[in-house]
């Protein structure tokens, strides 16, 4: 009788801490992509700018930091220059952080999305020497 009334109780507690752990989750934004480039839930339009513009420059310096990760590993570009190029997305990502403190204005936009084409370009050449 008593271990069937502990059963219980432990089961139901159980329960408990499981629904209470598993709201946040539920509560989370959905955010996953049907397509290459095509917005989810919770991005909007233009991936739901940051701060005034700043989540599209967030998204495309991810995918070249993971690009430049990649083509590391695949021994497309030397180690020196994968160390070049992480160190100039190290800067970038600096005066990213040094001009969203206080949202980023139409020039400062401007200045890290020509620094993101000029990595890019980087990119674009290191792997053309290499073969």
């Amino acid at each position: 009788m008593k271990t069937a009334m502990i059963r219980k109780a432990l089961l139901s507690t159980l329960a408990a801490s499981a629904v209470m752990t598993a709201t946040p989750v539920l509560a989370q934004n959905v955010t996953f992509s049907v397509g290459v480039g095509s917005p989810a839930y919770g991005q909007g339009y233009g991936y739901g700018y940051n701060r005034r513009y700043g989540s599209d420059l967030q998204y495309r310096a991810q995918r070249l930091a993971e690009r430049i990760n990649r083509v590391a590993w695949n021994g497309r570009v030397s180690r020196g220059e994968a160390r070049r190029l992480s160190w100039e997305m190290q800067q970038y990502r600096n005066l990213e952080w040094r001009y969203a403190r206080d949202g980023l204005s139409r020039r400062e936009y401007a200045a890290l999305s020509n620094r993101l084409d000029r990595i890019e370009y980087l990119l674009r050449q290191e792997r053309r020497d290499r073969w």
